[in-house]
C-alpha cells in the first residue's frame, strides 16, 4: 500500500438542481472520474439566500464535489461559464492531498 500523498484539486460546483445531471456529465467529458453530490445546498451571496424549503426542486441548489490534478482542475474553473453561459452557478477549487492518486 503506498504511503505517498499526492496533491490535486477539489473542484466545487454549486448549481441549481436540475442543472446537476449536465454538469455532472460535462464533468465526465471533461476527464473527471468520480465526483459526489449533496443535495439541499444553501446559502447567501450577492444574488441574496437560497433556501432550501423550496417545494418544487426547481430553486434547489446542489453541490458537485469532484477531485481532478490541477490542468483539469483549471479546465473547469476557466471553461464552467463558457458551457453554461445562463446559469446561475459558482466553482472554486481548492488544494487536496490524496493517498491513490491513480483514482483522481
Amino acid at each position: 500500500m503506498s504511503t505517498e500523498i499526492h496533491r490535486r484539486r477539489k473542484i466545487e460546483v454549486i448549481v441549481e438542481a436540475p442543472l446537476a445531471r449536465a454538469v455532472i456529465d460535462w464533468l465526465g467529458e471533461k476527464g473527471v472520474r468520480g465526483y459526489s453530490l449533496i443535495p439541499r445546498v444553501s446559502g447567501g451571496g450577492h444574488r441574496g439566500e437560497r433556501l432550501t424549503d423550496d417545494v418544487t426542486k426547481v430553486f434547489e441548489n446542489v453541490l458537485i464535489i469532484a477531485i481532478a490534478p490541477e490542468n483539469l482542475a483549471q479546465q473547469i474553473l476557466l471553461g464552467f461559464h463558457t458551457r453554461f453561459p445562463n446559469v446561475t452557478g459558482i466553482v472554486y477549487l481548492s488544494d487536496v492531498d490524496v493517498a491513490r492518486s491513480e483514482h483522481f
